[in-house]
């Protein structure tokens, strides 16, 4: 009797403990947003999605938000299980689990950030720096703002002694260190002088906004999207990937770009990040288009930290810097193309030649910039774009800090068709367009 009764209860087809998982499931279902794949082809037999492949809707996010808080406030865990600071994880996994995808996807595991740079390399980011800095000294057009004057000062203390880089602040410049530029801040509001609970308490709107954009990232990006450690930057460990404010804004960026151009994955596309910061975007681009040359165009303190952050990454890679196109009167898409990526100051922007990039990028900088430097740059971008110009810029002149102008006052002499109009997220006009060939 007892035999037919536990057969019964748990190993028919009809189970009554089947009937209560799916009553279980088609509530948590009201949780769930369109990209959480929920259904059963046998009626009342629904079944709960492993962790790692649910997303949860604005109800759902509230109520994780809610149990998170009060499990740390009270526990001083997370409420879902294989989610930490990521100093606190040390495992490895050997095979498939339900917190994280399987295999592996989170692009850290991946690189070694460990390896260690030569010492001729260091010597030639310390040079390329220097000549960098001499190359836009003399140029009115390149003129600083008094800001960036102040922030160009605090990077030399940082980062140099006795016009010697110093090696050990280079290893650590995304570890809380304290400066005006915003990009050295990293966007990220988990800190190492924080304790542990209040980072934790903080780093549960990480999840918030990992689902929120579930809605609107490519899932196979989303998966992949996970910071470096190089910097020694502190995140959320989250599914298996390393993450914080700005590597999902990275890869919303990312799958706007892959999702609303042709550009071939496969190909050898040649990208130009104009202000790529540091580099992580265009590594987020190059594990996507992993054939691709991806070109940065910034201010000499952030061509140092990008060709030092892309090499720790990228150790077999190529890198071309300053040193390797000085003596170029013009750059074609053959000089390029012998690198994996190249990092090069403002004034190489004019030495381009005409339909040299098949996507052009901008994202908040040039709405930090002066008139003259706007114009500067969107000239060369209408005559160095091959085929797309992606920008996320703040729609109308800001006065305070930067004084400089907005989306609406750029001047566009080429016409462009609009794959992607819109306002996003981040509070700015995000436009991608598509070069027309008659202009």
């Amino acid at each position: 009797m007892m035999k037919k009764l536990k057969k019964f209860l748990f190993e028919d087809y009809h189970r009554p403990s089947a009937k209560l998982v799916h009553a279980i499931s088609l509530l948590k279902k009201l949780f769930y947003n369109s990209k959480t794949n929920i259904f059963s082809e046998r009626v009342m037999l629904l079944k709960n999605p492993p962790q790692n492949l649910v997303f949860y809707n604005s109800f759902g996010r509230v109520i994780i938000l809610i149990l998170n808080f009060f499990s740390i406030a009270l526990f001083n865990r997370y409420f879902e299980k294989g989610v930490d600071l990521d100093k606190n994880i040390n495992k490895k996994i050997k095979q498939g689990n339900d917190e994280e995808p399987w295999p592996e996807q989170a692009i850290h595991k991946f690189e070694n950030s460990e390896t260690k740079i030569s010492d001729n390399l260091i010597k030639k980011i310390e040079t390329d720096y220097f000549h960098s800095v001499n190359s836009i000294r003399d140029n009115k057009k390149f003129e600083d703002s008094e800001w960036w004057k102040n922030c160009r000062k605090e990077f030399k203390n940082l980062f140099f002694s006795e016009d010697k880089i110093n090696v050990n602040s280079l290893e650590n410049f995304r570890n809380n260190i304290k400066t005006s530029a915003e990009i050295l801040n990293d966007k990220n509001f988990l800190k190492n002088t924080n304790s542990e609970k209040i980072n934790k308490i903080k780093s549960i709107f990480l999840i918030n906004l990992y689902h929120k954009l579930s809605e609107h990232v490519s899932l196979d990006i989303l998966r992949m999207a996970s910071d470096s450690h190089v910097g020694k930057n502190l995140c959320l460990y989250y599914r298996g990937q390393r993450i914080n404010q700005r590597i999902l804004r990275y890869a919303y960026y990312a799958s706007q770009i892959k999702e609303n151009t042709s550009l071939n994955v496969e190909n050898k596309n040649i990208f130009l990040d104009i202000g790529g910061g540091y580099g992580g975007l265009s590594r987020i681009l190059k594990n996507v288009y992993d054939n691709s040359v991806c070109v940065i165009i910034e201010l000499p303190e952030l061509c140092l930290l990008s060709s030092y952050f892309l090499k720790k990454n990228f150790p077999e890679k190529k890198i071309g810097t300053f040193s390797d196109f000085k003596n170029k009167e013009n750059i074609d898409v053959k000089d390029l193309s012998d690198f994996d990526f190249v990092v090069l100051p403002q004034p190489f922007m004019e030495k381009f030649n005409e339909e040299t990039f098949d996507i052009i990028i901008n994202t908040t900088s040039l709405g930090e910039m002066s008139d003259i430097m706007q114009d500067y740059y969107l000239q060369n971008i209408e005559r160095c774009c091959k085929t797309y110009f992606y920008s996320v810029n703040r729609s109308k002149k800001r006065f305070e800090k930067y004084n400089s102008r907005g989306f609406y006052d750029f001047s566009f002499k080429n016409r462009w068709k609009v794959k992607v109009y819109k306002y996003t997220h981040t509070y700015h006009i995000e436009f991608l367009g598509k070069k027309t060939k008659n202009n």
